[in-house]
């Protein structure tokens, strides 16, 4: 078990657990990206280590929040702070690489707010430094797609 070293505090515990497993959390983001990672992999092959990547990173940012939450003294669970069960329905399931791209520019630009939504509302000086690390994640998925976006744009 973790070492519990920062306050146990339910409000934050509740912000991070949304931005884990709410609708548009983290892990639902890293789901996303390892679905399109796989049909990138068979459909677009030469763009599969950019959703490589990506799948990567979220899951980095999974592991980081999961990591502050368990210093908490909480546990990081499949579920919203309002107990609804994370779920494949919010995956985007198109197939079409430039839909693709521009869908993924848009979740992550969503999800760029909510973290720092949630630092904002965080006062706490050690877990809002933990947290702009995955703000820092999130900027360089943003990169990744945004340029992605440009080199289809030259192909077409």
């Amino acid at each position: 078990m973790t070492k519990k070293i920062l306050t146990k505090n339910s409000y934050y515990e509740g912000l991070l657990q949304d931005l884990y497993c709410g609708n548009d959390g983290l892990f639902s983001n890293f789901l996303h990206f390892f679905y399109q990672y796989n049909n990138i992999f068979v459909f677009y092959e030469k763009f599969s280590n950019e959703f490589q990547t990506l799948y990567k990173l979220e899951l980095e940012a999974c592991e980081s929040v999961c990591k502050v939450i368990f210093s908490m003294g909480g546990d990081p669970k499949y579920f919203s702070a309002n107990k609804k069960y994370i779920s494949g329905m919010n995956i985007d399931y198109v197939k079409n690489l430039k839909n693709i791209v521009e869908f993924d520019i848009e979740l992550i630009e969503k999800s760029l707010i909510d973290v720092k939504n949630v630092i904002s509302k965080i006062d706490d000086v050690e877990i809002k430094a933990r947290i702009k690390n995955i703000l820092q994640i999130k900027k360089a998925e943003e990169k990744i797609l945004k340029n992605l976006f440009l080199k289809l744009n030259q192909i077409n």
